[in-house]
């Protein structure tokens, strides 16, 4: 019996780190699961199948007419029909036009399979982001943890002189209130943790019933450092997906109005027919026609007016993308920058120093060498330096997923 209930005790053991690891989502798992499943990604995929066919109908050739003609019926019966005519008719756009017309979709196709390379990566960035936002959120969490008992042991320090007459009612009324807030702040982080996890599970694009409170995240990330010069010679690409977009979009406009200027030659008309002429005559014939623009003015000329202005909005929305590109680049960089700056101050110096302050004021509290207020200082600085570092953190890895948009190589994994 006693046998049974050792290997029951190990494998129940077992049994639970291994679900923990089987429901761990690491951030390249989170990545590839959006990239598969990520809403806003399949419906861009599926308007870029959209604009890959939309060229069938758009050749300029309509479909073909079949029509039977009579002519000449008498007013009796048995009358014979004096004439009759079977004909098969087809329409077509000038070639030139319709050549133009199908670069000009061509390239919006080009324009569209960037804009997809685009939205992919800024997935990326997004899912790598709220990620981010989730190991912070755990971080703050245990942060909070530690403000609660650090508030615990202050309460316990001043009602323990509030006992003994060393303290006032203010003092124990200003540690509990203290107490409470930290509670508070603990309830808090709880709520930035759900708000981050359904952020990352919503871009993730994962079914409701795989949103499970079991998943767990890595503790930590990896990152790559970067240099100035790799933003300077950032700065002065023009390769990214959105922008090479732009060009094609250009390119697009200008077949457009290639065609709209085209729209003066005429449209062709083919006509084959049969036809019978009384008795014992079969005949066949051909019919030619164009259809001339008369009306140049108001159907031709606006549409090359229209197209001349889309040509002039796409030249604008290329120098906004670009101008965008840039600054998202020098905030990235600048924060990152700043961001590096304040997390190697606080494990350099900062850390150490924080720590020592807490232990010794509240030490120093209880031999009564310094007052509350001085604790509160102590202990509140001690807390925001903590915050600070955090918060400079996840600014880090941010700044870096965002220039990982840019620089096409992976920085945060």
């Amino acid at each position: 019996m006693n046998r049974l209930y050792l290997i029951l005790i190990i494998s129940i053991l077992s049994f639970y780190p291994a679900t923990a690891q089987d429901n761990k989502l690491t951030i390249e798992e989170a990545v590839q699961f959006a990239l598969e499943k990520n809403a806003k990604i399949q419906q861009m995929r599926a308007i870029l199948k959209q604009k890959e066919n939309s060229w069938r109908s758009e050749t300029g050739i309509s479909a073909p007419e079949i029509s039977y003609f009579k002519e000449g019926i008498g007013n009796g019966p048995g009358d014979a029909f004096d004439e009759k005519r079977f004909s098969v008719s087809q329409e077509f756009d000038f070639p030139v036009t319709a050549a133009y017309r199908l670069k000009g979709l061509s390239e919006e196709a080009g324009a569209m399979k960037l804009e997809l390379d685009a939205v992919e990566k800024e997935v990326t960035a997004e899912i790598k982001s709220y990620y981010v936002e989730v190991l912070y959120a755990i971080s703050l969490q245990k942060s909070r943890k530690n403000q609660l008992a650090l508030a615990e042991d202050l309460y316990n320090a001043v009602y323990t002189k509030y006992e003994t007459g060393m303290a006032n009612g203010i003092d124990l009324a200003n540690a509990e209130l203290r107490l409470d807030e930290a509670k508070n702040g603990l309830d808090q982080s709880e709520w930035i943790l759900h708000k981050a996890r359904y952020g990352l599970f919503y871009n993730m694009g994962l079914p409701e019933e795989q949103q499970l409170y079991s998943i767990t995240f890595s503790d930590t990330l990896m990152a790559s450092d970067i240099r100035i010069s790799q933003i300077q010679t950032l700065l002065t690409q023009k390769d990214h997906p959105r922008l090479l977009a732009t060009e094609h979009e250009i390119k697009s406009t200008e077949y457009f109005l290639k065609e709209a200027r085209s729209n003066i030659l005429p449209d062709i008309r083919l006509n084959l027919y049969k036809q019978n002429l009384g008795d014992g005559y079969n005949f066949r014939g051909f019919e030619v026609g164009l259809q001339i623009p008369i009306w140049y003015p108001f159907e031709q000329k606006g549409k090359i007016n229209q197209a001349l202005a889309k040509k002039e909005e796409i030249v604008w929305k290329q120098k906004e993308v670009g101008l965008e590109i840039k600054r998202q680049i020098e905030y990235a960089w600048h924060n990152y920058d700043v961001s590096r700056n304040i997390i190697n101050r606080y494990n350099e110096t900062m850390k150490s120093k924080a720590t020592q302050l807490r232990d010794l004021s509240l030490r120093a509290y209880q031999l009564g060498e310094i007052d509350l207020l001085n604790l509160l200082t102590a202990q509140q600085t001690f807390l925001d330096s903590e915050l600070r570092y955090l918060t400079a953190l996840r600014d880090y890895y941010l700044q870096l997923v965002s220039l990982e948009k840019y620089l096409g190589q992976e920085l945060v994994y």
